[in-house]
């Protein structure tokens, strides 16, 4: 009987890009759609709170369980999925991971930043390479713009496509709708809100058009990450 293993999701990216609500977005995704979701945690993150928030306010939601770096993998081995949201390329977790999420914030800068970076694009290319070579698959490299300015909708940059056909990497549709992922620090998603409102009716006051069209934009993004 062969071994089973976890599908491995690294996000990485700069201060302010989404990491921590992506986190939480994909694996309220895949709790939704019945797979064991576990989120490896450091120490000081504030992750925990948000999960910590989540569980206090509605305890009966799906919830991720938290490990810690010091029982993987073990410790993953149950789970369907785990999603590590707080570590680089050249950390020896990524060598782990089946996809791996660069956000990026957009803008004329970030990008061009972003195209600057050669380490950066050479430390994801050696993962690539040592995934290959020791894991045998291929690593499934992610990137996403995050939009700051929800009122002037994004598409995909030119630029960013250019570059996905040179490096590698799959250009993600963006994300747009920040107002609702930014109120998922308190633990609540837009995925929450349009839960049954027999159930959880105090979810269902708060639900908003914006709500909507974040959980399409978010499973639309899901969909495409694990295609």
């Amino acid at each position: 009987m062969s071994e089973h293993i976890p599908y491995i999701v690294v996000i990485n990216g700069e201060k302010d890009t989404g990491r921590k609500t992506v986190c939480l977005e994909l694996a309220l995704v895949l709790l939704y759609n019945r797979q064991k979701t576990a989120v490896l945690l450091n120490e000081d993150s504030s992750l925990r709170q948000t999960f910590n928030n989540r569980r206090q306010k509605f305890p009966t939601l799906p919830q991720p369980d938290i490990l810690e770096r010091n029982s993987f993998p073990l410790a993953a081995a149950p789970y369907d999925a785990v999603i590590i949201p707080e570590i680089s390329a050249t950390d020896e977790l990524a060598d782990n991971a089946a996809t791996f999420i660069t956000l990026l914030r957009h803008s004329r800068s970030g990008i061009k930043k972003f195209q600057q970076n050669k380490a950066y694009l050479n430390e994801v290319w050696e993962l690539k390479k040592r995934i290959a070579a020791t894991r045998g698959h291929s690593l499934n490299w992610v990137v996403c713009e995050n939009n700051p300015d929800s009122s002037l909708p994004l598409r995909q940059s030119a630029e960013l496509a250019q570059m996905s056909r040179l490096y590698g990497f799959r250009a993600a549709p963006p994300l747009n709708f920040r107002h609702p992922y930014q109120n998922a620090v308190s633990g609540i998603s837009a995925q929450d809100k349009t839960l049954s409102p027999e159930f959880f009716p105090e979810l269902a006051k708060q639900l908003t058009y914006e709500d909507i069209c974040a959980k399409r934009e978010i499973l639309k993004l899901a969909e495409f990450i694990f295609s």
